[in-house]
């Protein structure tokens, strides 16, 4: 959702998107399952535990995380997202397999894979038969394109240091395709405000 046309830092997949973070891990990316089921719950603007809702759900819900057992709470959580029409996109995971991962692998999720620069699913990322679509996910082994830069998604990011310091940084992974998935599912609903997840 980076703003475009501006001369600064890099270009969004969608134009004037909003986001809406919503922190479910700790800054070394560890959680519980029902921190992400919660934040998820809040960002739909069901009920959940911290007893507040946004003013306006999210339209979209990207997970740039995975790991953990499936569980039929979190099933159940997708399935009151979607009937309220909201579109959830979750990353495969980088582990080489074709073992689902969750939350990626549960029905009614959009589950993203990762290429890399000429459209090869990238050598870290899950594939199989839970996958839905796959998107530029970045790979460091080679400078395909001859920029003198690694093959990476060029994204922004943020230091956690007791407050968020904003920088510029390549990263890889199935967690960095998602969110192209993502934005095009937002531009997609900016076009067709009534487009469902089951369209």
């Amino acid at each position: 959702a980076a703003r475009t046309n501006n001369a600064s830092g890099v270009a969004g997949v969608g134009w004037n998107t909003r986001v809406m973070p919503v922190r479910v891990l700790d800054g070394d990316g560890s959680g519980t399952a029902f921190a992400v089921r919660q934040g998820m719950r809040f960002a739909g603007g069901l009920d959940n535990a911290s007893g507040t809702v946004p003013a306006t759900p999210a339209d979209v819900i990207n997970l740039s995380l995975g790991g953990g057992p499936p569980s039929s709470e979190d099933q159940a959580t997708i399935d009151a997202l979607r009937a309220r029409g909201i579109i959830v996109v979750a990353a495969a995971g980088n582990e080489r397999t074709s073992a689902p991962s969750f939350p990626a692998a549960y029905e009614g999720v959009i589950s993203v894979s990762a290429t890399t620069i000429d459209d090869r699913l990238a050598s870290y990322s899950n594939f199989g038969s839970t996958i839905d679509i796959a998107a530029p996910g970045g790979d460091n082994t080679a400078d395909l394109n001859g920029d003198a830069q690694p093959d990476l998604v060029l994204s922004t990011d943020g230091e956690d240091d007791g407050a968020i310091t904003p920088s510029i940084e390549f990263k890889a992974g199935t967690s960095m395709a998602a969110p192209h998935v993502a934005g095009v599912a937002a531009l997609m609903k900016a076009l067709l405000p009534a487009l469902t997840p089951s369209t």
